[in-house]
């Protein structure tokens, strides 16, 4: 599960080679992170790459890679949990909970901070960009 930052930062990055530019690129150009989104997420990516600036046609293209890329996995929302310190996070933790994800890839300081008690509710780790770039290498080459 991609926080709506890592989407944003990969948009509006100068640095290639930032760790939100390498995992974005992970998924879009070597299929190889799958991407879990409920319609509330990708509407969130949207229109907040539209309030940004950025292009309608990289808008248009990130929806329609959304809608079918066979490396994204749509869920339905039920309830959100409500242990976040932001509210608005609680929608990236129900979709990652729903959709079975493995981790949340976030630079959010209010997901990063969870206490340690509100985490193990979860079976996923929320992690920064390069935490998972380290996981994810690891795990590729172990």
């Amino acid at each position: 599960m991609l926080d709506t930052n890592v989407i944003i930062a990969f948009h509006l990055s100068t640095n290639q080679h930032s760790p939100n530019v390498k995992i974005y690129r992970l998924w879009r150009n070597e299929r190889r992170l799958q991407l879990i989104v409920s319609d509330e997420t990708a509407s969130e990516y949207l229109e907040i790459l539209s309030r940004l600036g950025v292009s309608d046609k990289r808008i248009k293209q990130l929806k329609e890679r959304l809608e079918r890329r066979q490396t994204v996995t749509h869920v339905k929302l039920g309830g959100r949990p409500a242990v976040s310190r932001d509210p608005d996070d609680n929608l990236v933790l129900a979709t990652a909970l729903v959709g079975k994800a493995k981790f949340i890839i976030t630079n959010d300081r209010d997901l990063l901070d969870m206490p340690a008690s509100a985490k193990r509710k979860f079976k996923f780790a929320v992690v920064t960009p390069s935490e998972f770039l380290k996981a994810f290498e690891a795990e590729a080459t172990g």
